[in-house]
């Protein structure tokens, strides 16, 4: 049993399998806040044309913010599966060099 070359395997396992979470996250959170810029572009120009006070724009603000860290919660379920993921993916090697070394199935 080559204990590197099972390292590597099980990283890259593990890599492989949090990246397809990584990319769900990361178009997700693009949208969120290309979102967010958006509606915080709008409303400092509302303040700028004297629209709104800056006391509402400040109500807002405060909720775009509440809303992201909203996203922020969400997120970190993804986190978690990702990480459950590579576990698993690591595990999987792990377990098939151990009973490739062993020459029958123990793990």
């Amino acid at each position: 049993m080559n204990i590197e070359d099972t390292v590597e395997k099980m990283l890259a396992a593990a890599e492989q399998a949090a990246g397809v979470h990584w990319q769900d996250m990361k178009g997700y959170l693009a949208n969120e806040f290309a979102r967010a810029k958006e509606e915080a572009a709008a409303i400092a120009l509302e303040v700028a044309q004297g629209t709104k006070t800056p006391a509402q724009a400040k109500i807002e603000i405060e909720a775009i913010e509440a809303s992201l860290r909203d996203i922020k919660l969400a997120l970190s379920v993804d986190a978690k599966a990702a990480a459950q993921d590579a576990i698993n993916a690591a595990l999987d090697v792990l377990r098939a060099a151990i009973n490739d070394a062993a020459k029958v199935p123990i793990f």
